[in-house]
């Protein structure tokens, strides 16, 4: 398992990586999400029990949830399943009791 930190900055640095994709080739990067949502699911472990998730994180992760559901509303014949497993993603980092 990866340390917290390390974690958290491959987190950041993929969602960076996602929303630049996003606003250069008006594209959803299906394969980085998945790899996202395996980061946060990995993640997970660390955030159990915890009350406080990092600002930055929070902020990052929120942005890049917006800026995928505004995409998929201009991409009308995008399967929007992503979205769903996406939110689920970030919704049970800080969502574990």
């Amino acid at each position: 398992m990866k340390e917290e930190l390390e974690l958290r900055n491959e987190i950041s640095a993929l969602v960076h990586k996602i929303v630049i994709l996003m606003r250069k080739e008006r594209i959803i990067p299906r394969e980085q999400i998945l790899i996202l949502i395996n980061l946060l699911e990995e993640f997970r472990g660390y955030s159990k029990g915890q009350e406080v998730i990092p600002k930055r994180m929070t902020f990052e992760l929120f942005y890049l949830y917006t800026n995928v559901s505004s995409q998929l509303s201009h991409n009308m014949d995008e399967d929007t399943s992503i979205i769903t497993e996406l939110y689920m993603a970030i919704t049970s980092v800080f969502n574990t009791p």
